[in-house]
């Protein structure tokens, strides 16, 4: 029994991989393809990333849609009400929150559930590991989330100038050009089991996220990698980072997004603390979500799986 990630190729999903070796792990082959291969592939189980899905193409396939967060400005609630329109029905939805559930506004009864993002399994942590950069930033460089405004700190004259800083995301040529210092080294995305070996290479991970809706309400999946990489955080201030703080405990440098200053020597004098990531395992997260049971009363699940299949 098959299941297909299936998206686009336009955002960063670091969570196929774990989903893989999750779902690998209980016996399930799985593979990740493009929505124009699932019509030649037929996987019993179509796990889809939305975007879009105007069309069941098996019609025996069970289908399940995942929606990672709303759509971005501009025109969002727009981009959010074609999604609901033109989108087939699923078996099963996934939300990455309640605020994206809340906001999608589904009225039909499809089960649904929510699974919100996790660290990802990867390299042995080191105990006292080498410090090549004073600072890490891991994630998208999408115009979105204004990458200009934290790489600007590292610019000469700026608060955090000729301090090294480590950029770990699909390149941005135009960016490489403008901020072309030595101290910054820009380099490619990595396999999801890579990360913790970068990111233990930086005294400080940076978690930039404009506080604007979607991004204020969604968890950060970057900020969760350098939890569980061991290195402290430093964060723009935010409702979804003072909720998680509440929660999970732990505390992070944070910055006002509306006057971002910012100090290194503050930084360094700083009382970190890491929080509890217990609860933010894919194993948690899976079962919590419903999914896993719902797999399991519709036949889909792997004890149903035939040797050789």
């Amino acid at each position: 029994m098959t299941i297909a990630f299936i998206h686009r190729g336009t955002a960063i999903l670091p969570e196929i991989s774990a989903y893989r070796n999750y779902f690998e792990g209980l016996g399930y082959r799985t593979v990740e393809c493009h929505p124009d291969e699932v019509k030649r592939l037929k996987p019993e189980i179509e796990w889809h990333f939305l975007g879009k899905h105007l069309k069941r193409q098996n019609p025996d396939a069970l289908v399940i849609h995942e929606y990672a967060s709303l759509s971005a400005a501009p025109f969002a609630g727009l981009k959010d009400s074609l999604k609901k329109v033109v989108n087939t029905k699923p078996d099963f939805r996934i939300f990455q929150n309640e605020y994206t559930r809340d906001g999608m506004q589904f009225n039909d009864k499809i089960p649904a559930g929510i699974r919100s993002s996790f660290t990802i399994p990867g390299n042995t942590l080191k105990e006292n590991p080498s410090k090549i950069y004073d600072f890490v930033y891991a994630g998208t460089l999408h115009r979105s989330r204004e990458p200009e405004i934290w790489l600007s700190w590292f610019t000469p004259g700026g608060p955090l100038e000729k301090r090294s800083l480590l950029v770990l995301a699909p390149r941005r040529p135009d960016l490489e050009k403008a901020f072309a210092f030595p101290w910054i080294q820009f380099h490619d995305a990595v396999a999801p089991g890579e990360v913790n070996a970068f990111l233990q290479q930086a005294r400080f991970g940076i978690n930039y996220q404009p506080d604007c809706p979607p991004f204020n309400q969604q968890p950060s999946s970057k900020l969760l990698a350098y939890a569980a990489a061991g290195i402290p955080i430093i964060s723009t201030d935010y409702q979804w980072v003072r909720e998680f703080l509440k929660s999970y405990g732990g505390a992070f440098y944070l910055i006002d997004t509306n006057d971002p200053k910012i100090d290194f020597k503050a930084i360094e004098n700083f009382a970190f603390e890491a929080p509890n990531l217990k609860e933010w395992t894919i194993e948690f997260q899976l079962e919590q979500s419903g999914i896993l049971g719902f797999l399991k009363k519709t036949g889909f699940n792997q004890e149903v799986i035939k040797p050789g299949i």
